[in-house]
């Protein structure tokens, strides 16, 4: 780990624990900080891993796609829906995540914000966004 994210963690760690409302979590962080930097690393990590777990059950649909696009298309709305019932911090982190590789493994290298769409003529799709958004869920 870069030492970098080590200083991080000990910013988090601190701006939790010395600011806890019980007194004896404070005591305990100024004698202990780095057993509560290991349980902030730790708990980053679990979200790291949930957040990559539920990426899975999105797949290549997925994608490179916004939550707001998640929730335009049928498909792809129940399965965010599941999502977050299971793991309501995934559309936060997916805000922080979703363009960075080496927290989102299921990231594609492909511009997400490229509109392949509006280079192909209107009436191949018919005028229709059911049409577009179906081929965005395939």
């Amino acid at each position: 780990m870069s030492a970098q994210k080590e200083v991080y963690y000990q910013q988090v760690a601190e701006a939790i624990f010395m600011h806890a409302h019980d007194a004896h979590i404070r005591h305990l962080y100024s004698q202990y900080p780095s057993l509560f930097v290991k349980l902030i690393k730790s708990h980053f990590q679990l979200l790291h891993e949930k957040y990559n777990k539920a990426n899975k059950t999105l797949g290549a649909t997925g994608v490179g796609l916004t939550s707001a696009k998640l929730q335009e298309c049928p498909d792809t709305k129940k399965l965010l829906d599941k999502i977050i019932a299971n793991f309501p911090w995934w559309e936060d982190l997916h805000g922080f995540w979703m363009t960075n590789p080496s927290y989102n493994m299921v990231f594609s290298t492909g511009n997400p914000g490229q509109d392949f769409a509006a280079g192909v003529p209107n009436d191949i799709f018919l005028g229709s966004k059911a049409l577009l958004c179906q081929s965005l869920c395939q």
